[in-house]
């Protein structure tokens, strides 16, 4: 956690789009506290339901990627990166904006 503690800005948010049909923090995280207190519960959901890193690459003009979690659930994850740290994470787990994505394409 000191790792990605050292790569976040002190002002970083976090927005995560569920679309109301996965779920997703239904709030914005912002600064630091909020944003590794988030990250922090979910290691411990990535421990028991390990999530799956299927492709690196631009997401809506930001670097990020595609993974897939155990629940078979898609989503995508954008890193807004300023001055060499990460100010925004934005992930998108809303089926109805990744349906051009499917699971057979990401593999």
């Amino acid at each position: 956690m000191d790792a990605l503690r050292s790569m976040l800005a002190d002002d970083v948010t976090v927005y995560a789009d569920g679309g109301g049909k996965i779920p997703a923090a239904n709030r914005p995280f912002w600064g630091i506290e909020q944003v590794m207190q988030f990250h922090t519960t979910l290691a411990r959901v990535f421990a028991a339901y390990k999530s799956h890193v299927v492709r690196w690459g631009v997401i809506n003009g930001l670097p990020g990627f595609v993974s897939i979690e155990q629940t078979g659930i898609l989503q995508t994850t954008a890193l807004q990166i300023e001055d060499g740290k990460i100010a925004a994470i934005y992930v998108v787990r809303n089926p109805d904006k990744l349906r051009h994505l499917t699971t057979d394409e990401v593999q």
